[in-house]
């Protein structure tokens, strides 16, 4: 049976899948990696602080907030961007992956393009490290860290381990 909702549709034929209220854009898919982008910033790139007064932290989750451009122009949009306030000069760049994220065909390539901008920090699922690694290994990136992450259940932090390189 179809729902109607006049306001949502004119027609009655509703596509299976498509009734109202199951999706609303992406934000179910993206939730997580936001939660994590928000949580790893507050915790691992905590700016300005009193050692470091002129860096500025930027997340580009949910929205994009700061970009970084390239010599070819283009701009890009790391989850995470720290810069010198007074010169505007990228000091390091955080990636948080996901599951999802890490089987996406064009990560490696986003890797390289983020380590080519700045000192890149790598946030990878406990759970896919061994497949980062593998995506990793024949890239030549100089990344500033790689590491872990995972929210525990029922905590409101995030826990991250180093990695060794």
């Amino acid at each position: 049976m179809a729902l109607i909702n006049k306001v949502w549709r004119e027609s009655r034929f509703v596509p299976p899948g498509a009734e109202p209220g199951l999706t609303s854009g992406r934000e179910f898919v993206e939730n997580v990696q936001n939660i994590a982008v928000r949580d790893i910033a507050r915790a691992r790139f905590a700016y300005p602080s009193p050692e470091q007064s002129g860096f500025k932290t930027y997340v580009n989750r949910p929205e994009h907030t700061v970009g970084v451009r390239v010599a070819s122009g283009d701009l890009l949009f790391p989850d995470i961007v720290v810069l010198d306030t007074a010169t505007t000069e990228v000091q390091m760049l955080g990636e948080v992956e996901t599951t999802r994220s890490l089987f996406a065909e064009d990560v490696a390539e986003k890797w390289q393009a983020f380590a080519g901008v700045g000192l890149l920090f790598l946030f990878i699922p406990f759970s896919q490290v061994e497949r980062a690694r593998r995506l990793l290994k024949p890239l030549d990136l100089r990344l500033g860290g790689l590491r872990s992450w995972k929210h525990n259940l029922g905590q409101e932090a995030v826990e991250v381990a180093e990695l060794p390189l």
